[in-house]
Formats: structure tokens, C-alpha cells, sequence
């Protein structure tokens, strides 16, 4: 096989089981994911990729090119999806700017390889602040994570490879994220401190749970028809910070917020367009549900 092969993607049906590749196998949330999938049995054949040895495919995009992952294909006789969490996030030490290369890297390997599909993950960091954020919302990102996003995305955009592509601006992953996600440094002398605001309440979020977005995913991997471009990924009903801190049994206490993060308490999603998909239940969560969640996965003493 050389990478001048003209492949049409075949499209996959429900009926089918899907091959999927996840990519970015290291990362905090897809450990979350891949805990989830040892426990309940995902919905199709699963492959796993990183930069490191120890996963099905070891592969650096930016640095490999192509031929790895159309190799890794031709061996599997077939990949119909890649989920690609990939690129630096803010609490590791890679260069967040890198993803929009990394991701066009991805795409055009895909391409080649003959996927169908790819679902990048982007992140509710490419909007602005504000309550209820829908994807035909003005991006304005605040920090440099969320402007790798959004340059990902239009390199997603602008592209012309023939594969279904599917940005997720996905909002806080429970355990992944700065509250549950440090909660092993939580202790009676160490406590969380949670911002409290001018109304006695603190941050509220968009949040899902690992298990929820395991199951989001597959139902993205079966779906039929063409993905929209752009798709919010949350839970429907935001989750007040403190509940999520409770809830878990971690010691925290209120300090005042700064004013200069006033307009920084409740950063939310609308995600219609996803549960038009999935089916608004399925996107129905609490705090106690999704630190039941952790809990079922080990992932939260």
C-alpha cells in the first residue's frame, strides 16, 4: 500500500460492530474511558494509540506522517472511527498551541487511511463566558488552551479530506478536572477552597461523567448519518461546584471570590443538538450520580 491509495470510506451501520481507535490513550480522560470500557463492554472494537509503547498503536502524527497509522489499518483490515483526545490541556506540559497542526496531521492520515470518521476533542473553552452556550454562539476564548482549540477547529474546517469529522466541545470531565481530578492532594488540613460569590453560591458548571461520556461516544462511533461539525458535550443540567465537593465527601470550605472572577460563575452549555442524538435521558445527571460514577470505576476513594 502506498499513501497515494484512493480508499472511499464504507459506511457503517448500526447493525455493524465498528472498529474505533482512540487516540491519546495516556491522557486523563481516556484512562477514565478505558476504566469504564474494562468494566462494561463498549459497543465496538477498540483499539488504543500513543506516543509511548504498551497500546495497539504507538504513533507520533507531527513526527510519523501517515504511512504508521495507514499500516496500522491494512493490519486491522479496517478502522471505522478514530477518536482523537489528543494535544496538551492546561494541567500538562506540552504546548497547547500545537493542537490545530496535530489535529490536521490526524485528519489528513485519516484520510489517506480510508476512517470514516473522527471525532476531535475541542472544548468549551473556545467560547466566551456565559450561561447556556450553543454552538452557534460567538467563540472568544479567554486563555491560550482555548485559542488552540478554536485554530484546531478551522483547520478542521478548512479541510478537504472526504471523512466525517466531528469537533466536541466537551465541558468538565468528572475526575478530569480541577476539583475531582486532584482530589488524592484533599485533606482535613489541605482543603478545597471554592470561590462563593456575591449570591452565596459558587462555580457552576458543565460537567459529565466518565461513564455518561463513554456513552456518548459509542453512540457517536454508531450513528448513521453524516455528524454535525460542531457538537456540545455535557451534561444537560449544569452542576453547582460544591454540590460535586460534597458530594464526594471532600473536605472544602468558601473563601470570597475575587472580583475580578465574577463573571466567571456560571459557564454553561446547551446541549440540545446532542441530546437530540442520544436522547435527552441519557444526558440527565446529578453530582451524586456522576461521583457514583468515579466511585464505580475506583477512580475516587
Amino acid at each position: 500500500m502506498t499513501l497515494s491509495d484512493d480508499r472511499t470510506p464504507a459506511l457503517a451501520t448500526t447493525s455493524q460492530n465498528p472498529k474505533c481507535l482512540l487516540m491519546g490513550a495516556t491522557g486523563r480522560v481516556s484512562q477514565l474511558l478505558l476504566a469504564h470500557w474494562r468494566i462494561e463492554k463498549p459497543a465496538m472494537t477498540l483499539r488504543t494509540q500513543s506516543r509511548t509503547n504498551g497500546y495497539h498503536l504507538t504513533w507520533s502524527p507531527l513526527d510519523d506522517g501517515s504511512e504508521p497509522l495507514c499500516q496500522f489499518v491494512d493490519r486491522e483490515s479496517g478502522i471505522d472511527t478514530v477518536i482523537a483526545l489528543i494535544g496538551a490541556t492546561p494541567s500538562t506540559c506540552g504546548d497547547v498551541r500545537d493542537a490545530a497542526a496535530l489535529s490536521g496531521a490526524v485528519l489528513e492520515a485519516a484520510a489517506k487511511a480510508g476512517v470514516r470518521r473522527v471525532l476531535f476533542a475541542s472544548s468549551s473553552a473556545v467560547y466566551s463566558l456565559g450561561e447556556g452556550l450553543a454552538e452557534t454562539d460567538p467563540t472568544d476564548p479567554v486563555n491560550p488552551y482555548g485559542h488552540g482549540k478554536l485554530d484546531m477547529e478551522a483547520v478542521i474546517a478548512a479541510s478537504d479530506a472526504h471523512v466525517d469529522t466531528c469537533c466536541l466541545r466537551i465541558g468538565n470531565v468528572a475526575g478530569a478536572d480541577a476539583l475531582l481530578g486532584r482530589a488524592h492532594t484533599v485533606s482535613p488540613d489541605k482543603p478545597l477552597q471554592i470561590d462563593r460569590f456575591p449570591d452565596g453560591k459558587g462555580p457552576r458548571r458543565s460537567y459529565i461523567g466518565p461513564a455518561s461520556l463513554a456513552r456518548c461516544l459509542e453512540r457517536l462511533v454508531m450513528f448513521e448519518n453524516a455528524l454535525p461539525d460542531i457538537l456540545n458535550l455535557a451534561a444537560t443540567s449544569p452542576i453547582e461546584m460544591a454540590d460535586l465537593a460534597q458530594a464526594a465527601g471532600l473536605p472544602w470550605h468558601w473563601v470570597p471570590a475575587p472580583t475580578e472572577r465574577f463573571g466567571t460563575q456560571r459557564i454553561t452549555l446547551n446541549c440540545s443538538a446532542l441530546a437530540g442524538i442520544m436522547g435527552a435521558d441519557s444526558l440527565a445527571a446529578t453530582a451524586d450520580t456522576m461521583v457514583a460514577e468515579l466511585r464505580n470505576l475506583g477512580a475516587l476513594a
